[in-house]
């Protein structure tokens, strides 16, 4: 399939295998509002060929970097400048013009009309994959130790916990604030050396997460902050035969380590995966319930 160009679009039929995941609507609020493609995000795009790649949309919205992304817009030369844009930071994207010959012609199960928009972000699939194991909200607080941008910790705001996202990096948080603020859920950041643990709010935690970034003694640490009936989520790197990629040996988990700190006697495990992420560095994954007696 190829996406469209200058000469026109493909059969806009074509595109349905592409609308249950990422569809990027890039036309004026206006325009979005009249028809879009169904479950398309809103970010209109500003009209300045010339500005600074990512300028006008920060990739906290967009979804990972692997994911191919659906690109429409109202005309074929705002199309060609968002699509040079996402290419330049190295995204899978393809492009639709969907002006109103496209439109009237689009089958009506693959519109919808409205303002809402929908969201290209998501959380680590390991937690959404996993959501109906979590405690409820009400059990306690969550903290997500090492949280990034803050994708995880807004998206269990959005369903009602009281959050605490940690990380080092000032500039990660400050997306995460915005994310939060888009969404209208209020969600602490704190930025700290997780490093030692005097660092960390001293919990105990009904939800603790932690996804992507590894120090073992962390990881040794954290499974005693849970509180009785408290779930660790934890998804990072592991060591697989032959793998030269990164993250650093020392920031890989061994095969099994993820059980020996969950122990079976004060853990109930109620996931747990040896496998590979979507980018395909090799990860590990649990789901742990710490036992009230």
């Amino acid at each position: 399939m190829s996406p469209a160009s200058g000469k026109g679009n493909p059969d806009i039929g074509a595109w349905a295998d592409l609308l249950s995941e990422f569809v990027l609507d890039v036309r004026s609020p206006a325009a979005f509002a009249a028809g879009h493609l169904r479950g398309a995000a809103s970010h209109p795009w500003p009209g300045d060929a010339g500005a600074r790649p990512g300028s006008w949309l920060s990739s906290v919205y967009l979804p990972p970097r692997h994911e191919p992304l659906l690109v429409t817009a109202g005309d074929a030369a705002s199309l060609a400048a968002v699509l040079a844009d996402l290419r330049g930071r190295e995204r899978l994207v393809q492009g639709l013009v969907l002006d109103r010959p496209a439109l009237a012609t689009c089958p009506p199960t693959l519109l919808a009309v409205g303002p809402d928009s929908g969201v290209l972000w998501r959380p680590p699939p390991w937690l959404e994959d996993h959501a109906d194991l979590l405690p409820p909200a009400i059990l306690g607080p969550a903290v997500d130790l090492g949280c990034g941008s803050g994708r995880a910790a807004v998206w269990l705001a959005r369903r009602g916990y009281d959050v605490t996202g940690i990380d080092h990096q000032p500039e990660a948080l400050e997306l995460g604030r915005l994310l939060a603020a888009d969404a209208g859920r209020p969600c602490r950041f704190v930025a700290a050396d997780l490093r030692p643990s005097s660092a960390w709010p001293p919990g105990p935690w009904a939800l603790l997460l932690n996804f992507r970034f590894l120090l073992q003694d962390m990881l040794a640490e954290m499974a005693g902050r849970l509180q009785p009936g408290g779930v660790a989520v934890v998804r990072t790197f592991r060591d697989a035969p032959g793998w030269t990629g990164p993250p650093r040996r020392r920031h890989r988990l061994e095969r099994g380590e993820l059980l020996r700190i969950f122990d079976r006697g004060r853990f109930e495990v109620l996931a747990h995966a040896e496998d590979f992420d979507g980018d395909g560095r090799p990860a590990a994954g649990i789901v742990a319930r710490r036992r009230i007696s």
